[in-house]
Protein backbone atom coordinates (compact mmCIF):
# COMPACT_ATOMS: atom_id res chain seq x y z
CA UNK A 1 0.00 0.00 0.00
CA UNK A 2 2.78 2.42 0.98
CA UNK A 3 4.75 1.47 -2.16
CA UNK A 4 1.72 2.22 -4.34
CA UNK A 5 1.24 5.65 -2.67
CA UNK A 6 4.96 6.42 -2.99
CA UNK A 7 4.92 5.38 -6.65
CA UNK A 8 1.83 7.55 -7.26
CA UNK A 9 3.50 10.58 -5.64
CA UNK A 10 6.66 10.09 -7.69
CA UNK A 11 4.63 9.82 -10.89
CA UNK A 12 2.73 12.99 -10.01
CA UNK A 13 5.97 14.88 -9.31
CA UNK A 14 7.50 13.62 -12.58
CA UNK A 15 4.42 14.65 -14.58
CA UNK A 16 4.45 18.09 -12.92
CA UNK A 17 8.12 18.58 -13.76
CA UNK A 18 7.56 17.44 -17.37
CA UNK A 19 4.59 19.79 -17.71
CA UNK A 20 6.53 22.78 -16.42
CA UNK A 21 9.54 22.01 -18.62
CA UNK A 22 7.21 21.84 -21.63
CA UNK A 23 5.39 25.02 -20.61
CA UNK A 24 8.64 26.92 -20.08
CA UNK A 25 9.95 25.66 -23.44
CA UNK A 26 6.76 26.83 -25.20
CA UNK A 27 6.88 30.24 -23.54
CA UNK A 28 10.60 30.60 -24.32
CA UNK A 29 9.93 29.65 -27.96
CA UNK A 30 7.15 32.22 -28.35
CA UNK A 31 9.13 34.86 -26.46
CA UNK A 32 12.07 34.28 -28.82
CA UNK A 33 9.78 34.65 -31.84
CA UNK A 34 8.19 37.75 -30.31
CA UNK A 35 11.57 39.39 -29.78
CA UNK A 36 12.37 38.72 -33.44
CA UNK A 37 9.30 40.72 -34.49
CA UNK A 38 7.09 37.85 -35.66
CA UNK A 39 4.16 38.93 -33.48
CA UNK A 40 4.51 42.71 -33.73
CA UNK A 41 1.57 43.15 -36.10
CA UNK A 42 -1.25 41.24 -37.77
CA UNK A 43 0.78 40.99 -40.99
CA UNK A 44 3.88 39.61 -39.26
CA UNK A 45 1.78 37.08 -37.35
CA UNK A 46 0.02 36.06 -40.59
CA UNK A 47 3.39 35.46 -42.27
CA UNK A 48 4.66 33.50 -39.29
CA UNK A 49 1.58 31.25 -38.99
CA UNK A 50 1.45 30.68 -42.78
CA UNK A 51 4.94 29.12 -42.66
CA UNK A 52 3.42 26.08 -40.97
CA UNK A 53 1.44 25.15 -44.08
CA UNK A 54 -1.29 22.58 -43.41
CA UNK A 55 -0.50 22.84 -39.68
CA UNK A 56 -1.13 26.60 -39.64
CA UNK A 57 -4.58 26.28 -37.96
CA UNK A 58 -3.05 24.12 -35.21
CA UNK A 59 -0.22 26.62 -34.75
CA UNK A 60 -2.66 29.52 -34.38
CA UNK A 61 -4.72 27.51 -31.86
CA UNK A 62 -1.57 26.64 -29.91
CA UNK A 63 -0.36 30.26 -30.11
CA UNK A 64 -3.66 31.55 -28.67
CA UNK A 65 -3.52 29.00 -25.84
CA UNK A 66 0.04 29.95 -24.84
CA UNK A 67 -0.78 33.66 -25.22
CA UNK A 68 -3.35 33.37 -22.42
CA UNK A 69 -0.83 31.62 -20.16
CA UNK A 70 1.82 34.25 -20.77
CA UNK A 71 0.38 37.36 -22.38
CA UNK A 72 3.08 39.00 -24.45
CA UNK A 73 0.85 40.55 -27.12
CA UNK A 74 -2.75 41.81 -27.25
CA UNK A 75 -5.24 38.99 -27.86
CA UNK A 76 -6.94 40.90 -30.67
CA UNK A 77 -3.94 40.39 -32.99
CA UNK A 78 -4.40 36.61 -32.98
CA UNK A 79 -8.16 36.92 -33.48
CA UNK A 80 -7.72 39.28 -36.43
CA UNK A 81 -4.97 37.14 -37.97
CA UNK A 82 -7.06 33.97 -37.61
CA UNK A 83 -10.10 35.51 -39.27
CA UNK A 84 -7.96 36.90 -42.08
CA UNK A 85 -6.16 33.62 -42.74
CA UNK A 86 -8.88 31.03 -42.22
CA UNK A 87 -12.09 33.00 -42.76
CA UNK A 88 -14.90 33.71 -40.35
CA UNK A 89 -15.65 30.12 -39.32
CA UNK A 90 -12.10 28.71 -39.40
CA UNK A 91 -10.66 31.71 -37.58
CA UNK A 92 -13.38 31.57 -34.95
CA UNK A 93 -12.80 27.86 -34.25
CA UNK A 94 -8.99 28.21 -33.94
CA UNK A 95 -9.24 31.27 -31.71
CA UNK A 96 -12.10 29.97 -29.54
CA UNK A 97 -10.48 26.59 -28.90
CA UNK A 98 -7.05 28.11 -28.24
CA UNK A 99 -8.20 30.92 -25.95
CA UNK A 100 -10.64 28.75 -23.97
CA UNK A 101 -8.01 26.01 -23.56
CA UNK A 102 -5.48 28.54 -22.28
CA UNK A 103 -8.06 30.06 -19.92
CA UNK A 104 -8.97 26.69 -18.40
CA UNK A 105 -5.31 25.74 -18.11
CA UNK A 106 -4.47 29.04 -16.37
CA UNK A 107 -7.25 28.39 -13.85
CA UNK A 108 -6.04 24.81 -13.25
CA UNK A 109 -2.41 25.90 -12.79
CA UNK A 110 -3.41 28.63 -10.37
CA UNK A 111 -5.63 26.23 -8.42
CA UNK A 112 -2.79 23.70 -8.21
CA UNK A 113 0.15 26.02 -7.47
CA UNK A 114 -1.53 28.98 -5.74
CA UNK A 115 -0.65 32.60 -5.25
CA UNK A 116 3.11 32.09 -5.68
CA UNK A 117 2.59 31.15 -9.33
CA UNK A 118 0.25 34.07 -10.03
CA UNK A 119 2.76 36.52 -8.54
CA UNK A 120 5.47 35.03 -10.77
CA UNK A 121 3.39 35.51 -13.93
CA UNK A 122 2.27 39.10 -13.18
CA UNK A 123 4.12 42.10 -11.81
CA UNK A 124 3.37 43.06 -8.21
CA UNK A 125 1.86 46.34 -9.39
CA UNK A 126 -0.54 44.62 -11.79
CA UNK A 127 -1.37 41.94 -9.23
CA UNK A 128 -2.16 44.46 -6.48
CA UNK A 129 -4.24 46.73 -8.73
CA UNK A 130 -6.26 43.84 -10.18
CA UNK A 131 -6.86 42.26 -6.77
CA UNK A 132 -8.10 45.61 -5.39
CA UNK A 133 -10.39 45.99 -8.40
CA UNK A 134 -11.74 42.44 -8.05
CA UNK A 135 -12.22 42.78 -4.28
CA UNK A 136 -14.83 45.48 -4.95
CA UNK A 137 -16.84 42.93 -6.95
CA UNK A 138 -16.63 40.22 -4.26
CA UNK A 139 -20.35 39.69 -3.63
CA UNK A 140 -21.31 39.05 -7.22
CA UNK A 141 -18.01 37.69 -8.51
CA UNK A 142 -19.45 35.03 -10.89
CA UNK A 143 -21.65 37.65 -12.62
CA UNK A 144 -18.77 40.13 -12.67
CA UNK A 145 -16.45 37.47 -14.12
CA UNK A 146 -18.91 36.56 -16.89
CA UNK A 147 -19.29 40.22 -17.89
CA UNK A 148 -15.52 40.81 -17.70
CA UNK A 149 -14.77 37.78 -19.89
CA UNK A 150 -17.52 38.85 -22.30
CA UNK A 151 -16.01 42.33 -22.74
CA UNK A 152 -12.92 42.46 -24.96
CA UNK A 153 -11.20 45.11 -22.79
CA UNK A 154 -10.89 43.18 -19.51
CA UNK A 155 -7.62 41.59 -18.26
CA UNK A 156 -8.79 38.05 -19.12
CA UNK A 157 -5.45 36.38 -18.54
CA UNK A 158 -5.21 37.73 -14.99
CA UNK A 159 -8.85 36.91 -14.22
CA UNK A 160 -8.34 33.28 -15.24
CA UNK A 161 -5.32 32.92 -12.95
CA UNK A 162 -6.94 34.87 -10.12
CA UNK A 163 -10.18 32.87 -10.21
CA UNK A 164 -8.13 29.73 -9.61
CA UNK A 165 -7.27 31.23 -6.21
CA UNK A 166 -10.95 31.60 -5.28
CA UNK A 167 -13.40 28.93 -4.14
CA UNK A 168 -15.16 28.83 -7.52
CA UNK A 169 -15.41 25.29 -8.91
CA UNK A 170 -13.67 24.35 -12.15
CA UNK A 171 -17.06 23.43 -13.61
CA UNK A 172 -18.57 26.86 -12.92
CA UNK A 173 -15.47 28.59 -14.26
CA UNK A 174 -15.56 26.45 -17.43
CA UNK A 175 -19.23 27.34 -18.02
CA UNK A 176 -18.43 31.05 -17.63
CA UNK A 177 -15.48 30.86 -20.04
CA UNK A 178 -17.26 28.75 -22.65
CA UNK A 179 -20.40 30.93 -22.69
CA UNK A 180 -18.87 34.40 -22.27
CA UNK A 181 -15.73 34.11 -24.38
CA UNK A 182 -17.14 33.35 -27.87
CA UNK A 183 -18.90 36.68 -28.42
CA UNK A 184 -15.85 38.94 -28.70
CA UNK A 185 -14.05 36.29 -30.80
CA UNK A 186 -17.11 35.98 -33.04
CA UNK A 187 -17.20 39.75 -33.49
CA UNK A 188 -13.56 39.79 -34.62
CA UNK A 189 -14.20 36.80 -36.89
CA UNK A 190 -17.25 38.34 -38.54
CA UNK A 191 -15.60 41.71 -39.11
CA UNK A 192 -12.12 40.65 -40.15
CA UNK A 193 -13.10 37.43 -41.90
CA UNK A 194 -14.88 39.61 -44.46
CA UNK A 195 -12.38 42.49 -44.55
CA UNK A 196 -9.01 40.74 -44.82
Amino acid sequence: MEKAESSGKKRKILLTICFFVLLIACIAFFLHEFLHGHFSSVDSLNEYIARYGVFAPLMLTFFQCVKVLYAIIPGAIGCIAGAGMFGTVGGFICNYVGICSGSLLAFALSRRYGIALVQQVFSKKKYDSCVAWIERQKRSYPVFLWIAIFLPISPDDFLCYFTGLTKMSFRKFAIIILTAKPWAILMYSLIFGQVL
